[in-house]
Parts: C-alpha cells; sequence; structure tokens
C-alpha cells in the first residue's frame, strides 16, 4: 500500500515547483523532502523526476499519476469537512419519534428552523402514541423523543419544553366566543370532543365531566388534537384540547377559551441514557426549545414556560 504522507510530500513539491519550497511550506528539511521523494520513487518504481537546467520536471509517467493524486486528497479533503461537520453538528442524521400534535406543530416548526442552517442533516420522523414513542427510545430505534406528558423512569433523560392548558375550541360564530372563561356547567348542552380515556389528559378530564354530570355530552373521542380541530370546525361540537394546533396559523376561524377546572399537558423532550445521542440531535433539541420559547411568547397564555 503507497505511503499517504509521502504522495502528500510529492504533491506538495509539484505544486511548490522544488524541493527547497516544498519544505518551506511542510516546515521540513529539504533533506526529508528529498528523502520522502525517493521512497515514494521506491514504492511506485517510476522515476517521478527528471531534471533540466537544474529544474526539477515531472516525468511523463508521474504527470499521467497526479490526476489520481489530485482525486485522492480532493476527497481526503471532502471527508475532513464532513468530520468537521458531524463534529460540529451539522451533518449527520436525527430519528425522532413524537406524538402526532407535536409533529405537526412544534416540531414541525423547529424542524423546519433547523433545515435553514443545518441542510446537510437528514430527519427521520414517526408519529406515534405516546407510549409507542417511549418503547421507540427505551429500545433505541429513535435518537429522540417527544411526548405531551410528564414521564420519567430508570434510564430516561428528560427535558420539559413547556405546560399547556387544556381549553375549549369553539368556533369564532359561536355564542360562547365572547366567554372570557368556560366550565363544565357552560358545556351541558353541548355535543364535546376530545381524548379518550386511554390517554392522562382524556383520564382526567374523564373525571371532570363526570363530576359534573355531563359525561353524556363527550360524542367524539380523537387520538390526536389537530382531528378535534377539524370536527370543531366542521361545527359538530366544542373541543376540549390543547391550543397547539393555534400555533400553525391554520385555524383561523376558531378560538380557544380558557377551561376551568384546570388541566395540563406538560411536553417533554426524552432521551436513552443507554444510548449515545449523536451532536446534531442536541443541537436540534436545543433550538426546539428555543422555538418553544418564541411560541409560548406569542400564545395569549394558554402556554406557559417551565420556571
Amino acid at each position: 500500500m503507497l505511503n499517504v504522507k509521502r504522495l502528500s510530500i510529492f504533491r506538495t513539491v509539484v505544486r511548490a515547483g522544488s524541493i527547497s519550497s516544498a519544505a518551506r511550506q511542510l516546515h521540513l528539511s529539504q533533506p526529508a523532502v528529498t528523502k520522502a521523494v525517493r521512497l515514494l520513487e521506491e514504492e511506485v518504481g517510476l522515476a517521478l523526476f527528471t531534471r533540466v537546467s537544474g529544474r526539477l520536471v515531472l516525468t511523463p509517467e508521474a504527470e499521467e499519476l497526479m490526476s489520481s493524486i489530485e482525486r485522492l486528497f480532493g476527497s481526503v479533503g471532502a471527508i475532513e469537512h464532513m468530520v468537521q461537520e458531524i463534529r460540529e453538528g451539522f451533518s449527520g442524521s436525527i430519528s425522532v419519534a413524537t406524538v402526532p400534535t407535536l409533529s405537526a406543530t412544534l416540531v414541525a416548526m423547529a424542524v423546519e428552523r433547523f433545515h435553514r442552517t443545518h441542510p446537510r442533516v437528514r430527519f427521520d420522523l414517526r408519529a406515534l402514541p405516546t407510549r409507542l414513542v417511549i418503547d421507540a427510545v427505551a429500545t433505541h430505534q429513535v435518537d429522540v423523543g417527544i411526548v405531551d406528558a410528564s414521564q420519567s423512569g430508570i434510564g430516561m433523560e428528560v427535558i420539559e419544553l413547556c405546560r399547556s392548558e387544556i381549553g375549549c375550541v369553539v368556533r369564532k360564530d359561536s355564542p360562547l366566543a365572547k366567554r372570557k372563561r368556560l366550565t363544565v356547567k357552560d358545556l351541558s348542552n353541548h355535543s364535546l370532543i376530545s381524548f379518550s380515556n386511554e390517554t392522562l389528559t382524556g383520564w382526567q378530564l374523564r373525571s371532570v365531566l363526570q363530576a359534573g354530570n355531563v359525561m353524556g355530552q363527550l360524542k367524539f373521542t380523537v387520538n390526536n388534537t389537530q382531528t378535534a380541530y377539524a370536527l370543531v370546525k366542521a361545527g359538530v361540537g366544542i373541543g376540549i384540547v390543547d391550543s397547539f394546533p393555534m400555533i400553525t396559523g391554520t385555524f383561523t376561524d376558531l378560538m380557544i377559551i380558557p377551561f376551568h377546572p384546570l388541566i395540563q399537558t406538560n411536553p417533554h423532550v426524552i432521551f436513552s441514557k443507554s444510548h449515545v445521542v449523536p451532536l446534531v440531535a442536541r443541537n436540534f433539541i436545543e433550538l426546539l426549545k428555543v422555538t418553544t420559547k418564541k411560541v409560548v411568547e406569542g400564545s395569549g397564555g394558554m402556554l406557559k414556560l417551565v420556571a
């Protein structure tokens, strides 16, 4: 196998035009450069230079080799550049599992912003139920999990993003749209849309509705907030869900009103402590936190940052 260091010295000599100039560029002695060129000639079994009027001149065989040598060091340079990008988090890939509501809102916004400054990074995004997100992180199927409820457990690193109040989503032409706050009693004559009791939020809401004797008004259960908003927009009922779809600007004909008693969701990022998380994924989470802060600041109070 050819000695790459000697090839590099030979390339420098060719570019510099002389042994002495190459030695200065490489911070080597002239004898060391001369020896490296001589050893390379012995390796390839070809004369690489000849002297014409006291000047070094490439042999025809060496000229033929130079194109391949330049390609080789062009590839090495590209690898060095890629290593630097990976080391600084500007290249690589990120796999993310998240619940559908956050996938279509906070996460989508952060991915778009991250892609602008890191166009070489590849994303694998999966929208899954909370339980499957946790499983995907725990079994190292993904680098990062983003869920909408508090999670803890052995082997999990947890970062809380914000806190979100559950509110009542109504059409702007609804008589309820003028209210500053809505209670269970206010909803007794309306069809309701919310999460099933398989979710923590759905279970909490079910307790509230049962206590207010309006459980029968829960006509529609959904497994993601976007569906609830679409049903409200269609006029089939009032949604008791989170406010995340509002930040997309898609539902301009709807509004969300604070609900009493207070029910909150707690979006979190989760990592597996037994899985090495790529630097680029850590960088993405930092941008997700910045994105969340900006969203919270413009949310009108339904979202709050962690103290």
